[in-house]
Order: C-alpha cells, then structure tokens, then sequence
C-alpha cells in the first residue's frame, strides 16, 4: 500500500493540473454520499484531461470519471484509486451556424443560457437537469422521449488515443450510450442547434419547467430506476406500497417513486432500499427493475 500510495504521489506530479486530495464524493455528487478518493485530477483543457488519463493508466492507478455527480452512487468506503473530474472542463465554440462543440464539463444550464442568448433552440429539454454535457451523453439524458443522443453529431473520446465516435456509432437508446460499454473519457461534444425566437424558446423551456415542477426536493440522484418497456418505474414502486418506505436515513419519494431521497443516510441505506424496491415489484408485478444510477466503489452485495 505504502508504494502504491508513493506511485499515486508520483503520478500527480503534474504543476498544471489542479488536484484535490483527498477526494470527497460526498462533496461532489448530488446525493451528498460516499467515501473518499485518494486524490483527483480537475483539468480544465483537453490536453490536462488526456494528460491525467495517461499519467493514472501509466501508473497503473485504478481511476474513476466523474461529472457533476448526479447520478452516481459512491459507497460509503469510497474507491481506493483516483479521480478524473471534468468539472472545470468547460467552454462552447459556436462551429457555424447551427453546430456546437462543448467541453465534457460544461453544464446543461450554462449550454442552454449561452443557446437562448444568440437564439438557438432544440435543447430546452435539458431545462433541470443538473448534468454536465459529458454525464448528459454518457447516459443519453432526456426527458418525455426527447433525449441528448438526438441532438449529437458527434463525441471525441480518449482512451489512450482520441477517437471520434459519430452518432451512429455511440449507439444512443433509452439511458444507455457506447460511452457505458468502454473505459473512456469524454472530451468534447458537437451538438446541433438551429435558430429560434427567444420567446419561442422561452416557451419551450417553460412547458419542461412545468413537466419537472413535480418533482421531489431533497438530496436524490434523480430518477433511480429506469421505466420498462412499456410502464412506469415510479407508478409500479407506488402500486407496490413503497412510497415513503424508509431504510436508515433515506427514503422513497411519496412525490415520485423513482427518486430515493437521501435525509442523513448513507449509501448503504440507499443500496438496500434499492434491493427492497426491485424485490417488492418483482413480487408483485414479475418485472426486475433496473437501475439509472451508476455505482462506484464496493457494494459487497451488488449482484447487478
């Protein structure tokens, strides 16, 4: 341990590239959970992005990318590796007139803000969603049946070697993008946009403010579960008796099922509500739920 620590000391020797050790998750996601990295990378250009990547898999430090943090479950041990965080990894480059490319760590607001000051719609449907671009991608964030994937031209990745993955190629569907199947980091965005009125925009940005006004407050990763084919996570965990449904200091959302809501809990409460929701609808209805969020760490009883 002694030298692996040493070789991670070693490996984060880079004087331009902010590093915080150590690393809280409970500071950097949503949910407010979970241990400590030993250390993570902020790099604030792409070429401090590709820099951490070489420098941790040079290494041999195990490593974990991470956005804003909304939809990610960290245990409560933490990881014993590092992180690359694309928070700072932010800017838009207007290409022409109706193309976009973003930095992995620009947020969702600040992407629609910049489009509705020079009149560019087609996103307004990421109104709330507390993401950054890349997260947005990773998962092909959305909502009512409108979703990121369908505005990507393209994602530049790096795994070592930068490679630009078209739309085709990322293999869009319901939360799930190429990007989930491969150790990779996201780098950069291009969107397609076209012009709209700002009052037009205005209205659409209204009517998916309408759309998220019911959901719950409080500490969440948003929704936890995925709806199946056909019905919906949230109306099945309510028809199993579930909402409100308490393990330690997290619950389930008595406004929206789906959402698990974090009151002083951790995330192995969280987890095992997670276990007991599936199980109870399983019982019920003969559907196994899966899960939106992401794990990180070590959760000793995760067979998923």
């Amino acid at each position: 341990m002694l030298l692996y620590k040493s070789g991670l000391k070693n490996c984060l020797n880079e004087p331009k590239i902010a590093i915080v050790s150590p690393f809280k998750f409970s500071e950097n996601t949503t949910y407010g959970l979970g241990g400590n990295a030993i250390a993570a990378y902020l790099p604030k250009t792409i070429y401090e992005a590709k820099t951490a990547f070489d420098r941790l898999t040079l290494n041999a430090i195990p490593f974990e990318i991470l956005g804003k943090g909304s939809n990610v479950l960290v245990s409560d041990s933490g990881i014993s590796g590092a992180v690359i965080s694309t928070k700072n990894l932010r800017g838009i480059v207007r290409l022409d007139k109706n193309r976009l490319l973003c930095l992995a760590g620009t947020g969702t607001g600040e992407l629609l803000a910049y489009c509705k000051k020079r009149s560019l719609g087609g996103l307004e449907y990421l109104y709330g969603i507390p993401a950054s671009l890349g997260g947005a991608v990773y998962m092909n964030a959305g909502v009512s049946g409108v979703a990121i994937g369908d505005n990507v031209e393209c994602v530049r990745i790096y795994d070592g070697k930068s490679h630009v993955l078209t739309r085709e190629m990322c293999n869009f569907a319901y939360r799930h993008s190429t990007m989930r199947d491969i150790k990779a980091l996201i780098l950069s965005i291009i969107v397609n946009v076209y012009d709209s009125s700002v009052e037009e925009i205005e209205e659409r940005i209204s009517f998916y403010k309408q759309r998220r006004n019911h959901l719950p407050k409080g500490k969440s990763c948003g929704c936890v579960f995925k709806n199946p084919e056909g019905a919906s996570a949230g109306y099945l965990i309510e028809k199993a008796g579930l909402k409100g449904f308490k393990v330690g200091g997290v619950y389930v959302s008595d406004k929206h099922a789906s959402f698990i809501i974090n009151d002083g809990g951790s995330a192995g409460d969280v987890r095992a509500l997670i276990d007991i929701v599936k199980n109870k609808v399983s019982e019920k209805f003969g559907i196994l739920l899966d899960e939106e969020v992401v794990y990180i760490g070590d959760f000793n009883d995760f067979n998923g």
